[in-house]
């Protein structure tokens, strides 16, 4: 079932829809909501949302494993006068530890990050019932990493080349309670559930793009193997492995073992295999 309703307007040639999707067949119960600029920008759509903040001030949490990019959405978020940070890290660990202790309203997170990965950090704050709302800023675009994080408790999806007024964007519609999904992304989803709903489905999920031995290698990286101890039990050379272990990271489009181990725990069809 899909239903759209139109949040705000402002005037006949601006506003926009959030297009809220439940979509049992592909996630479960969980609705997933995308928000869609139709008619406005997402400049206009930011400048309307600002106008209804009343002098809130939001308390943002940024945990990211580059320097670059913590440093880049910081800068950015300091000059909205509305956005207020008051933690910066590098991992998972480190995020739910002040997002206990501070209770910022937002948390901007990226999924690859070390000591703790960004899905098991959005679970445990979720179990300890933190009232911190998480808006995932990533480089992955596969719908099991939307789909992953959103059923984690996520908030909000965002891609890394998104633009900077769609990420604004995406920090006030969290902030006041709406769930956002980057276009281009939510696009590709729906994209997918309707070839879906016409039996013209593409791959189910981005484990099935991977050979039988690219999921063996795959599941045993999961389970703390190294590439020699890998090789040993599949009877395979080194190089092979790491062959097949290059493989599977461009697939799946990540970039080191926690990802990969994330993953391969979260992806039910490889678990199934």
């Amino acid at each position: 079932m899909v239903r759209a309703c139109v949040v705000f307007g402002i005037g006949a040639a601006a506003g926009a829809l959030f297009i809220d999707a439940l979509i049992p067949e592909a996630f479960g119960d969980y609705p997933l909501a995308y928000a869609i600029a139709m008619l406005a920008t997402a400049e206009q759509q930011v400048v309307y949302m600002l106008s209804r903040n009343q002098g809130m001030k939001y308390r943002v949490l940024i945990a990211d494993d580059h320097a670059i990019m913590r440093e880049g959405v910081r800068a950015l978020l300091q000059s909205d006068g509305s956005v207020e940070v008051v933690a910066v890290v590098d991992n998972g660990r480190d995020a739910v530890r002040l997002a206990v202790a501070l209770k910022p309203d937002l948390a901007v997170m990226e999924l690859t990050m070390p000591q703790m990965d960004g899905l098991s950090a959005i679970r445990e704050l979720v179990q300890r019932a933190v009232p911190t709302r998480i808006l995932v800023l990533t480089t992955h675009k596969t719908e099991e990493h939307v789909r992953a994080s959103l059923k984690a408790g996520a908030w909000g999806y965002v891609v890394k080349d998104a633009s900077a007024a769609e990420f604004m964007l995406a920090i006030h519609s969290v902030a006041q309670g709406k769930k956002f999904v980057s276009p281009a992304v939510a696009e590709r989803i729906v994209t997918g559930y309707l070839s879906a709903d016409t039996g013209q489905a593409g791959v189910a999920s981005p484990a099935e793009l991977l050979t039988p031995r690219e999921k063996q290698v795959l599941k045993l990286i999961a389970a703390g193997r190294r590439n020699r101890e890998i090789a040993g039990c599949l009877s395979l050379s080194v190089k092979t492995v790491e062959k097949h272990r290059a493989n599977v990271m461009k697939k799946l489009d990540l970039h080191n073992t926690a990802a990969l181990t994330a993953f391969a725990i979260n992806d039910a069809t490889l678990s199934a295999t």
